[in-house]
């Protein structure tokens, strides 16, 4: 299994033997040829290979490998000092060893083929003696205690093993312990002066707590309670560090929460000892800004920090390591290589510096096992072609920011240092504060502030944990959202909505009017995203809450009162101008038939239209992104469409991406690099003075890999959340693009949409419009059409065409409740663009 010690053991057994030793690390990108070139090198050097995660390397390779190490074994055992190897005549120095190290049973591993397996001695490694290991590591960095302290050590980690929940980024094996001993090591070191007890239970307890989640830290803090009673000491502080992030927190407009900066102190620590470092975590918990705020503190401190950013997913591996032509043997160069060259130059003399690779995107089994040589004691990358690259550290480390490392092997993650930023530590405060402080107006802000108090808190636990009353534990189920989305992303999208209605040319101060639009806000963001029952029962919650008097009259409600007539306040609009609540079906204006007569740009105005467009009008006020999510037929992409076509065009250009499940990255980034143009250097952006609308149609539409992403989002979340790609020519180099603003659609329950790309827009649930709004649509343009032609007089009465319209939507009621889709007749889906078929 994975920290058993099987590459150190060769490496080891070599330097014994006074051997040079290649550590080759396998994937998917050697081919024959590629292997075949190694073996000549170290049968004409006499060197070792050590093979890393050898049954990485497809199959099909394997039994082509399996012919060349037998005829170099053939030629050894024949005591030959010359013999052919692939078409050439080579030397043969006898000291040749081949070492083949793996892990069986992970995720992206082949079985070895038998011929092969025929070829090569097993040795099977078990898990290692810890204490053994631990007190002479102790010993070594001159611990006075050591055998009682290996002990205490080694039985910690396996009570925490056993006790503690199991998650994903746990890991306590070797290189685990080994770090904390590192680390245990620097602090005896540093502070001679204190107990060998507390120096150790300080490095098991500053290395651990960082990776563990909210639930299991009181659990861990009894276990070293247990292990080593009456101890306490304070964390480590770094006075000059602690103070720099603060002050880079204060810069950016942050809160000073000690929990924030005592995560940016954790993973400073961690990256001290480790030279890879995953930040895990759902969306939403602050992994961004912990590590911008440990760079900005770092470059305060005269130590330059520079990141290279990269969505490792948004491309294929081929363009991410390079690749070898197999007929030419020529070397494109990858993204991944090339950042890794360029960032492990040597640093100019008299200067130090960090630069850190971030990979922010999802970590899978096959891109990130190339880089397991990297991630261990070797710090090397080893090219197809051959290339080997040293991460120079410290000067450069590997950070990955994750959402979960569901598909990644034990060998990645007891490889890195882990830092867990839990969104229950931070909360959804901070950032209401940090915007409730931007706003410009005191007393608008002083009456949110207010606002935000009485409701927000209720609200969000009402939606997200189904807690009805916190006083008495009332709980209910949840609310159903079309798309999951967290406290923090709910907080956002009323930020939006506010901000898109309070308007500094308004310059709102009126408590009551302040009351109202922040209700119809609540309404749009806390309650935008939820299917239609749901919606009912946020409803009734939140007029209960606002405790303000229910008004049950068709027409306008004044302010001070709430609307009751109708089902919820998705219903109703609120009037700036009168200062009063009434329904969207009054504000549907009058059709007018289209010029160009087509039935495809027919589009009848109904309360669903003229509400959606307000949405789409209230998001782009603030250049938000805005997410529409419905089922088949609820005319989004109508909608979306119309609202982009009545864009001023001396302001705007606009573009159009459907997605489909052939859809890939590389199509994405052509299309929109087409339509910008080239403003600096490295800057790019649609013609100057203007917007590019970007409406991303059928956004969950691509094909899913393996595991769990699509390749054109993951593309989108570099874009929208970084503002830059990558050229995907030859020369690799950053584009940063600006001016872009997304609009997208998608039908719930296709495919899972990453979270981390979803936090990125503001969500709205499309619901199918009522039996009214239909038949509206089908009467008009009946009455139309009628009206238009040379019928008979009985045929142009709105009589006649609401008696159609009516008989339409039955049979279309009737076939849809009794032809459900079944397995065998799964085609049987039917949508409103079934009845738009009949009448057109």
């Amino acid at each position: 299994p994975a920290g058993t010690g099987k590459t150190e053991t060769v490496k080891d057994l070599s330097k014994a033997m006074a051997l040079q030793c290649k550590v080759f690390c396998c994937g998917e990108g050697l081919d024959f040829r590629a292997m075949g070139s190694i073996f000549s090198g170290l049968v004409q050097t006499g060197a070792w290979g050590c093979f890393d995660e050898f049954n990485r390397i497809p199959v099909e390779v394997l039994s082509v490998v399996s012919a060349q190490i037998k005829t170099i074994q053939t030629a050894l055992a024949d005591g030959l000092k010359r013999f052919t190897f692939e078409g050439r005549e080579i030397n043969c120095v006898p000291t040749i060893g081949i070492f083949i190290t793996m892990n069986p049973g992970y995720a992206g591993r082949t079985e070895l083929p038998d011929n092969l397996k025929a070829l090569f001695r097993p040795v099977v490694m078990v898990v290692p003696n810890l204490a053994m290991i631990c007190e002479n590591m102790l010993m070594s960095e001159g611990f006075g205690k050591a055998k009682l302290l290996a002990k205490k050590m080694t039985v910690l980690y396996k009570l925490a093993k056993e006790q503690l929940s199991k998650q994903y980024h746990y890991d306590f094996g070797l290189r685990a312990l080994k770090s904390v001993l590192v680390m245990a090591g620097g602090l005896k070191r540093a502070s001679p002066e204190f107990d060998e007890s507390t120096i150790l239970m300080r490095a098991l307890r500053d290395m651990n707590m960082p990776k563990f989640v909210y639930a299991d830290v009181p659990l861990f803090r009894g276990l070293i309670g247990d292990l080593f009673p009456g101890l306490d000491c304070p964390r480590v502080r770094y006075p000059s560090f602690n103070d720099a992030v603060e002050a880079a927190l204060r810069e950016h407009g942050y809160q000073e929460l000690e929990v924030q900066v005592d995560k940016v102190i954790q993973l400073y620590e961690t990256m001290m000892t480790r030279h890879t470092t995953m930040i895990v975590g759902p969306t939403g918990g602050g992994k961004t800004v912990c590590l911008t705020t440990m760079a900005r503190a770092q470059t305060s401190l005269n130590l330059p920090t520079k990141m290279h950013i990269i969505n490792p997913k948004a491309i294929p591996i081929s363009e991410l390591y390079g690749e070898l032509d197999p007929t030419t043997r020529d070397w494109t160069d990858g993204l991944l290589s090339n950042i890794f060259r360029e960032m492990n130059k040597p640093v100019p003399e008299g200067r130090d510096e960090r630069r850190y690779i971030v990979y922010d995107g999802d970590v899978d089994a096959v891109w990130v096992e190339n880089m397991n040589s990297v991630m261990d004691d070797n710090k090397l990358l080893t090219l197809p072609n051959g290339e080997r690259i040293r991460l120079n550290f410290p000067t450069c480390s590997m950070i990955f920011e994750v959402y979960d490392l569901q598909y990644a092997s034990p060998a990645t993650i007891s490889r890195c240092g882990m830092v867990y930023v839990d969104p229950k530590d931070i909360g959804w405060q901070p950032f209401l504060w940090k915007w409730l402080e931007e706003r410009p107006n005191a007393a608008e802000q002083a009456v949110l502030r207010d606002l935000t108090e009485h409701f927000l808190e209720t609200c969000i636990d009402y939606v997200v944990e189904g807690i009805e009353d916190k006083a008495s534990m009332t709980l209910v189920e949840p609310l159903r959202q079309v798309v999951p989305m967290s406290n923090l992303a709910l907080v956002q999208q009323l930020c939006t909505m506010l901000a898109s209605q309070l308007t500094e040319e308004r310059a709102i101060t009126d408590k009551p009017l302040i009351e109202a639009i922040f209700i119809l806000c609540l309404t749009w963001s806390l309650g935008g995203a939820l299917v239609q029952p749901a919606r009912v029962q946020f409803d009734t919650f939140l007029k209960k809450r606002a405790g303000l008097p229910l008004v049950d009259r068709a027409d306008e409600v004044g302010l001070g009162q709430l609307p009751h007539k109708l089902p919820t306040l998705h219903d109703y609009l609120f009037d700036f101008e009168e200062r009063k609540w009434r329904p969207w079906a009054t504000a549907v204006p009058e059709y007018a038939p289209p010029a160009d007569g087509k039935f495809s740009s027919i589009m009848v105005p109904t309360l669903d239209t003229v509400r959606s467009t307000w949405i789409l009008d209230s998001i782009n006020e603030v250049r938000g992104a805005a997410l529409f999510v419905g089922d088949s037929g609820t005319a989004k992409t109508t909608i979306v469409a119309k609202f982009i076509k009545e864009r001023d065009p001396a302001t705007n250009t606009n573009l159009t991406l459907n997605f489909s499940s052939r859809t890939s990255s590389r199509d994405v980034q052509m299309v929109v690099e087409d339509v910008l143009e080239k403003r600096t250097k490295d800057t790019f952006g649609p013609p100057a003075g203007k917007r590019l609308l970007v409406f991303v149609d059928d956004l969950n539409m691509p094909k899913v890999d393996t595991y769990g992403t699509q390749q054109p989002v993951a593309l989108l979340k570099l874009l929208i959340d970084k503002g830059f790609l990558y050229d995907r020519g030859k020369d690799l180099s950053i584009k940063y693009i600006k001016d872009l603003q997304f609009i997208a659609a998608m039908v719930p329950g296709r495919n899972d949409v990453d979270p981390r790309f979803v936090r990125l827009f503001n969500v709205f649930s499309i619901i199918f419009p009522a039996s009214d709004s239909i038949k509206r649509i089908y009467q008009t343009i009946l009455t139309t059409f009628f009206s238009m032609g040379s019928f008979d007089a009985s045929l142009q009465t709105p009589e006649f065409s609401d008696k159609l319209s009516k008989v339409s939507m039955d049979v279309f009621s009737a076939i849809v409740q009794t032809l459900p889709p079944t397995p065998a007749k799964f085609h049987y889906i039917f949508n409103l663009r079934d009845l738009s078929r009949i009448t057109e």
